[in-house]
């Protein structure tokens, strides 16, 4: 069986090659995102429960952004709590505007199985790429 971490990063990579439905399955039923961007600016902010609203943060996020750059530097596991830090690199489509943001992403397990995540970055710096 696979450690907490190791579930993590495997769905870490599988964003990194665009695998959403590995991700999807790798998550609980009932799985809860939240994204602390504002949905009026940034189409995929918000929160998202259950694998089908999950499935559509990633819709909304490959409508709105190209990613140029996703690098994941830390992930720290304790119990059912898993952190990991990184970067994601985007092009919004609408703008055309580039940035690279560091995120911090606060993930919670229950059994083996991920139950929710919370993103936090600087939303002020990422909602500005989606204005002109």
């Amino acid at each position: 069986m696979k450690t907490n971490k190791e579930i993590v990063q495997a769905i870490y990579d599988a964003f990194g090659q665009a695998n959403i439905p590995f991700i999807l399955e790798s998550v609980a039923e009932n799985f809860t995102h939240f994204d602390p961007s504002d949905p009026a600016v940034a189409p995929q902010g918000g929160r998202h429960s259950g694998r089908a609203e999950f499935l559509g943060f990633f819709q909304k996020l490959g409508d709105s952004v190209d990613t140029t750059l996703w690098e994941v530097d830390n992930i720290i596991a304790d119990k059912e709590e898993v952190v990991a830090t990184g970067k994601h690199g985007v092009t919004v489509k609408k703008t055309g505007k580039k940035g690279v943001i560091e995120w911090v992403m606060v993930w919670h397990f229950e059994g083996n199985q991920p139950v929710s995540i919370r993103n936090y970055y600087d939303t002020a710096r990422y909602e500005a790429l989606y204005q002109n």
